[in-house]
């Protein structure tokens, strides 16, 4: 996946995408509530190199690094990824774990993986009903053995009834 990854970032630095400020990349086995994440991403500025996702890490007790897993989504902001091309950072295979060598470059260059805990790697019945009672999710990742219609229906649709000059209501932005 690193290839097309890289594919992508430079596509999205390219004029074809002019004047957007975050990139949002994710599988196509993932739900994602975009409502949800532009309430999140209100709370950055796109002018910083902001990377956001569920963060793992790799070898972290020996010195590795701290990575965006990709089923959950990664976000990026346009600094965030003219800084990652820029170092001339790169894939050393094309069919390299992106989310991985994504994490390497960010850490070689010392900018910060940012954590949030409302993306997931995994599907609602992989967790504790505790764990995800007191958020409101953004993203789920992996579709076997679930309807994921019913499954973005149940954690990620947002009431549309909610004041449309409002956007989400202040408490999901607060939750967020």
């Amino acid at each position: 996946h690193c290839g097309k990854t890289f594919a992508i970032l430079q596509r999205f630095l390219s004029s074809s995408v002019p004047n957007t400020k975050w990139l949002l990349v994710v599988d196509d086995d993932t739900l994602i509530s975009l409502s949800r994440l532009q309430v999140l991403l209100s709370c950055y500025n796109p002018s910083e190199p902001v990377s956001l996702g569920e963060r793992y890490g790799y070898g972290l007790s020996q010195g590795g690094y701290s990575y965006i897993t990709g089923g959950g989504g990664m976000v990026f902001s346009r600094e965030a990824v003219v800084q990652l091309l820029n170092s001339g950072c790169k894939c050393y295979s094309n069919d390299a774990p992106d989310d991985m060598v994504l994490g390497m470059c960010l850490n070689a260059l010392g900018l910060p993986v940012t954590h949030s805990p409302l993306f997931h790697q995994a599907r609602p019945e992989d967790y504790s009903r505790d764990f995800l009672a007191h958020q409101v999710p953004i993203s789920f990742h992996k579709h076997w053995n679930i309807d994921p219609i019913a499954v973005f229906n149940k954690w990620l649709k947002d009431d549309l009834r909610a004041d449309a000059s409002d956007g989400l209501n202040k408490s999901a932005k607060t939750e967020l």
